[in-house]
């Protein structure tokens, strides 16, 4: 928090336990507007204030209070609009730190707390920023008071029973005698959010997922679907636009010799009897490619934005020293929506593999890195461990890797702010720019179990001294979580056959 002398403080979650603070800048007071009290028909007051949020973003506060009947309101608007995907949230709360952690909650995000049957629909605990034991007791007492009040009354005692039951669950898990349990947030505007009190490094206890919103979700919200459309197309035309300043930037300055020498770099013709199609990494693929059709195979398909037709092209391709990849590519000539996604080709490999690269020259930073779906990246000299899986799969080089955690980290919302911990990940950002800059040597480690990633030699293999590769055998757990373990690839039919006798 900030320790401005000038500035206020003010509780803007005066119902929970844990009291949520942020600063008022004297620059920009509270706005009072007398309003009608709902609840008595009196007249109350209205305070709205713009601020800023540690570890968020810009938020609009509308709190009201009536002098008469002592009713009280606070609500959250987001002061910018929908973010480019929805999002999805599972934390496993297993201690009571957990029950701490702040949440962002937008108005049309769902709540669900499956072990005692919880859901909080969109649009009843309206925009919130509390915390994770904030949201659930104010759903306790809501529950507990709408009983008293005889509100289930009418609604028959088996009902009842139930209500009571829910209440005597919400309060064991407010006592912590439900631990662990899981903590689910769907907001398809993609403006809630769940604090990680680890940042910069790996959350372990929470999951995150994004999803494309479809046309319903964006009609429910009560935003215009065409509007949304146009307003993508802008966006993505603006960030094109910045690239491409960026690229003509760098190809100004003077490339390291290893990009001299990328102009003898070839792929090799794959011998896979699925397909002879081939990509040269030395070419951009767009649609005024001319020999994009002889290169990739085309697959009719519908845009997941908007619907319309389109082509998904797709590639085989094989990296010398390593093997097949798959590059799949979309984009929707109607609302301009594009996704890029590389997969591995080929079969599982039976050991994982732990690939060690000593970044030490300019030519380390411009190696080609293959990083799968399924791996992990691992900084030591920063401290940095990413979560399986995360970050997707990408083709690039070391330095577009620093990039990417760069801007993966940088656009989280509680990145920024006036905060210690977004002070803590302020300096880590810094510190991948030195490592962008390598302005001190350090160690890239990509740890992937299904052994799809790749980092490029410089000259042969079995020179690079500063390349190392270790394979290991996967734990159980690891085959657990790839679903190796349930998979049989050997004597099937048997059990198929043994399944209709038994029928």
């Amino acid at each position: 928090m900030s320790n401005q002398k000038e500035s206020q403080k003010i509780n803007i979650s005066p119902n929970s336990q844990n009291a949520l603070y942020i600063d008022i800048d004297p620059n920009n007071p509270v706005t009072e507007i007398e309003s009608l009290c709902m609840n008595c028909q009196k007249t109350g007051t209205s305070r709205i204030l713009m601020t800023k949020i540690p570890f968020f973003k810009d938020i609009i506060i509308m709190s009201f209070s009536c002098p008469h009947c002592g009713y009280r309101n606070n609500e959250i608007e987001q002061s910018d609009g929908l973010a480019p995907q929805g999002i999805h949230f599972e934390l496993t709360v297993q201690t009571e730190n957990d029950m701490n952690r702040r949440v962002i909650k937008s108005n049309f995000c769902t709540i669900n707390v499956p072990i005692c049957g919880l859901e909080i629909p969109p649009n009843t605990q309206k925009g919130k920023l509390t915390t994770v034991e904030g949201f659930i007791q104010s759903a306790r007492d809501n529950f507990k008071n709408s009983l008293d009040d005889g509100y289930y009354s009418q609604m028959g005692d088996e009902f009842i029973s139930k209500i009571k039951d829910l209440i005597n669950k919400l309060t064991e898990v407010l006592e912590g005698k439900k631990f662990p349990f899981q903590f689910i947030m769907d907001d398809p505007s993609g403006n809630s959010f769940i604090e990680n009190p680890y940042a910069p490094q790996t959350d372990p206890n929470i999951k995150v997922s994004y999803f494309d919103r479809t046309k319903e979700m964006i009609e429910n919200m009560g935003y215009s679907f065409d509007n949304q459309l146009e307003e993508m197309g802008k966006d993505k035309k603006n960030t094109n636009e910045k690239k491409d300043e960026e690229t003509q930037k760098n190809t100004n300055q003077v490339k390291p010799s290893y990009y001299d020498k990328k102009k003898n770099f070839t792929v090799y013709k794959s011998n896979s009897e699925i397909s002879n199609k081939i990509i040269d990494f030395t070419k951009g693929i767009d649609n005024e490619n001319e020999e994009l059709d002889k290169y990739s195979m085309s697959f009719p398909t519908n845009c997941y934005v908007c619907g319309a037709k389109g082509f998904m092209r797709s590639c085989l391709c094989t990296i010398p020293y390593f093997k097949e990849i798959i590059i799949y590519c979309f984009k929707c000539d109607i609302c301009g929506y594009k996704t890029t996604e590389v997969k591995g080709g080929g079969g599982m490999s039976e050991k994982g593999l732990k690939i060690t690269l000593h970044v030490e020259t300019v030519e380390d930073l411009n190696r080609d890195v293959f990083k799968s779906e399924s791996s992990k990246i691992i900084i030591p000299e920063i401290g940095f461990e990413s979560s399986d899986g995360s970050l997707g799969s990408m083709y690039t080089t070391v330095e577009g890797v620093i990039d990417k955690l760069y801007e993966s980290l940088k656009e989280s919302p509680f990145g920024v702010g006036d905060s210690q911990i977004s002070n803590k990940i302020e300096d880590f950002l810094n510190k991948l720019k030195d490592l962008k800059e390598l302005k001190e040597k350090f160690t890239l480690i990509i740890d992937d179990p299904l052994n799809n990633s790749f980092i490029f030699p410089i000259g042969e293999p079995q020179n690079d001294k500063r390349l190392v590769k270790e394979e290991y055998e996967r734990t159980f757990e690891q085959n657990e979580d790839l679903g190796i373990n349930d998979m049989k690839v050997e004597n099937y039919e048997n059990d198929d056959n043994k399944k209709k006798n038994e029928k």
